[in-house]
């Protein structure tokens, strides 16, 4: 196969050319991979958020801007896939040992076995609505949102932080909580859902 540029892959794959992003996989894989694992200390979830990545631009090649140097453009592309783990990963974990604490205090085995188990699939569904709701926040509002949420910060500690009144941000997190719960509008849950819908709304 013919060496490309990476102008020329760029161009190529724009036009729906498989075998030049095959090229270009080969080609930057094994560095991206290196940053990608040096910073989450996971291979397998080093290798699946790549291969997510390398996914999305295949299916976004016609309208991505790939930049002037490809490179850096993947570099950075990784960066953003790299804060998003991150960010979904902190609230994952936060809430999950939270919500077994609250179970534990709210004496969860009166709950059946079963139900349980079902609280934890669903438990899976509605914390993908949530991340998404906090992903479409505007910047601000998700900023404030998960520095009191995630960092634990408190209202004057988060207006200190970023120059803005401490009713600005009892605002923005008004404002996030109630996009919280429109995006669990949807769902028809148990008994035992609804106590986690009201845990993680009202905390």
């Amino acid at each position: 196969m013919a060496q490309h540029t990476d102008q020329e892959l760029i161009s190529l794959i724009r036009e729906s050319d498989y075998a030049a992003f095959e090229q270009l996989h080969a080609r930057f894989w094994p560095e991206l991979q290196k940053l990608a694992y040096k910073k989450i200390g996971d291979r397998q979830d080093a290798y699946d958020l790549l291969q997510d990545m390398f996914i999305e631009i295949w299916e976004k090649r016609e309208t991505l801007n790939f930049g002037d140097r490809l490179p850096g453009w993947l570099q950075k592309r990784l960066w953003f896939k790299l804060s998003t783990y991150f960010r979904n990963q902190g609230f994952r974990k936060q809430h999950q040992d939270d919500f077994k604490v609250y179970l534990e205090n709210e004496n969860a085995s009166d709950f059946d076995p079963i139900e349980l188990k079902e609280a934890e699939a669903y438990y899976e569904d509605l914390l993908a609505a949530i991340n998404k709701a906090i992903d479409e926040m505007p910047n601000r509002m998700r900023e404030v949102f998960l520095l009191n949420r995630n960092e634990k910060y408190s209202v004057n500690e988060i207006a200190d932080r970023l120059g803005l009144s401490p009713k600005t941000v009892r605002n923005q997190l008004e404002r996030a909580i109630l996009r919280l719960r429109k995006s669990t509008e949807t769902y028809n849950p148990s008994a035992l859902q609804i106590l986690f819908i009201l845990w993680i709304i009202k905390r």
